[in-house]
């Protein structure tokens, strides 16, 4: 195998996306003849993907795994946030094939960067994916080529743990709870030695008692006034959305009236503002609340200042061992903690979202790869999503060698980890992450503490809380509308006012009931009217699945 050229690291930042021009897509043959690749020739690949990082080992376990396998020779980009891919991309310089989530096929079509991928060669190299698509037929909506249906403009990747579970919750100290003697208004059972699950969510009364609580009245029983009450939640990957729950409404795209609405255009947003502007005025938030770095919130959870955080129910299992609650009941031995699935209105239920398929990720296929050489890269899509058959393969993808890092259990159904790698470490999940099967999601989501409450959260238990989860009511999956034009042309100004606004209003530095017309008068000004209105020429999810007959 040659020598490898010197992997770039990208810088972090970008300040815009260079324009970029090009030769047009290339033409795809959709029809039954697929093309092969060439058995005699080792075929360089340029790639990046999820944990493709500054710090990626060049030439580590996975990869090497993957070259020696395909006979291909890997040159992994690294790029570190979407930034940095917006500066690849804009470079000039996108790899033969990457996986992302920050941009949509009609963006990379635009820019002319990405080839279609014919449904045939999909079929002969990777068919247990089309067997997912067609127990799954929205996905058709998000990757065909809707002027070609014999073709793919990206392939969708999988993962249950976003169909399968319940994950959006929240934790308390339950120790304090109990030290406190608060009656929660809910049953709760032990399923552990140190984690309690409730039965439903905790009323907003009941959570600004408990918060009052946390507060003031020394849960920890140290004898001084320095707890807080709820954590800062990470604004941006929806984890705000239980505290929406407990004003009626969810994070995503509401049924309002029979029309699509964002959350934050909504009658209940604006309680939820004053409700919150009411709470930061009591002390019972962080101080810090309004903040978007979850590590400060995961320090004071850590440390023991606070009692109350925003999560989802997954971090029980070793991925998420860098934050709480792995690291708090590491740290303090007494610590038990509460999962709940969100807050409610007093006499209301929970209101959570959940995705309308597994589809996971997007791989695109640079446009100037012709057939033979994507042959070679849908056999390493298929060896990396789907182990080319071989589930051991995929254990190591994620996981790292065999009985070096991990062994099968006695039953020889669940890897058991040796050496706790982080995501990313060896290369794993670096090539894999967006290939979570059914079995892998068990593999990788339900180890003995997320199995323990199984019976709340798991579709295979018939978990309690599921039925608190429904999709979005409407998504462009198949880019109908201008809508996803629209949302790229203004996104960037209509999320900077929506934060602002929120902070002002949390902060208390505006009134948001004399203020809400001129807040919603701006955002209509900023364009968000025109971009749902594109909404309203598509029907709602539920109707574009029973048109499929699901």
């Amino acid at each position: 195998m040659r020598k490898k050229t010197v992997k770039k690291v990208l810088p972090l930042t970008l300040c815009g996306v260079i324009a970029i021009s090009g030769c047009s897509p290339k033409a795809a043959d959709g029809g039954k003849d697929s093309a092969q690749a060439d058995s005699d020739k080792v075929y360089d690949i340029t790639y990046t993907g999820q944990w493709c990082y500054s710090d990626y080992e060049d030439g580590s376990f996975a990869e090497k795994m993957i070259e020696d396998a395909l006979h291909i020779n890997l040159t992994v980009e690294k790029a570190e946030t979407s930034d940095t891919i917006d500066l690849l991309l804009a470079s000039g310089e996108m790899p033969d094939c990457m996986w992302t989530e920050s941009k949509t096929p009609s963006w990379m079509q635009d820019q002319e960067l990405i080839r279609t991928i014919p449904k045939s060669m999909v079929e002969e190299y990777c068919p247990r994916l089309l067997e997912y698509y067609e127990n799954n037929p929205l996905i058709y909506k998000m990757v065909l080529n809707p002027e070609n249906q014999e073709e793919f403009i990206c392939l969708a990747g999988l993962t249950f743990q976003f169909v399968d579970y319940y994950l959006p919750g929240d934790f308390y100290r339950y120790d304090w709870i109990e030290n406190l003697g608060i009656d929660l208004g809910v049953e709760v059972e032990q399923v552990s030695d140190r984690l309690y699950v409730a039965s439903s969510g905790i009323e907003i009364s009941k959570f600004i008692e408990i918060m009052d609580a946390f507060v003031n009245k020394d849960p920890d029983g140290n004898g001084q006034n320095d707890t807080l009450g709820a954590a800062a939640p990470d604004w941006g990957i929806g984890q705000i959305g239980q505290f929406y729950s407990a004003y009626g409404f969810t994070r995503d795209i509401n049924n309002v009236n029979g029309r699509a609405e964002q959350c934050y255009a909504m009658e209940e947003y604006r309680e939820f503002l004053k409700g919150f502007q009411e709470l930061y005025a009591q002390n019972l938030l962080d101080p810090e609340i309004i903040s978007n770095d979850r590590t400060l919130a995961w320090d004071k959870v850590n440390t023991g200042a606070a009692g109350y955080w925003l999560s989802s129910i997954n971090t029980l299992n070793s991925w998420a061992m860098d934050r709480p609650p792995l690291t708090l009941l590491d740290r303090d031995p007494d610590a038990k903690i509460l999962a709940t699935p969100g807050l409610r209105p007093d006499g209301g239920e929970v209101n959570s979202v959940v995705n309308p398929t597994p589809a996971y990720g997007k791989f695109y296929v640079n446009v100037n790869v012709d057939d033979q050489k994507l042959a070679k890269i849908l056999e390493f899509f298929n060896y990396t999503i789907f182990g080319a058959g071989d589930r051991e393969i995929t254990a190591q993808l994620f996981f790292g060698e065999k009985d070096v890092d991990w062994k099968w259990d006695e039953a020889g159904e669940m890897p058991v980890k040796i050496n706790k790698l982080n995501s990313g470490d060896r290369g794993t999940w670096s090539f894999s992450q967006f290939g979570q099967t059914e079995e892998v999601t068990r593999w990788v989501g339900e180890e003995e503490l997320f199995q323990a409450g199984g019976k709340y959260w798991s579709k295979g238990e018939n978990g309690s809380w599921l039925k608190w989860q429904h999709p979005p009511y409407k998504a462009d999956l198949a880019n109908e509308t201008g809508y996803e034009q629209i949302f790229q042309e203004i996104n960037g100004d209509l999320d900077a006012y929506v934060a602002s606004y929120r902070t002002q209003a949390i902060l208390g530095q505006v009134d948001v009931d004399a203020t809400w017309n001129g807040y919603l008068a701006e955002l209509d000004r900023l364009g968000y009217n025109k971009m749902m209105d594109e909404l309203e020429k598509i029907p709602s999810l539920e109707e574009m699945a029973e048109g499929y007959g699901k």
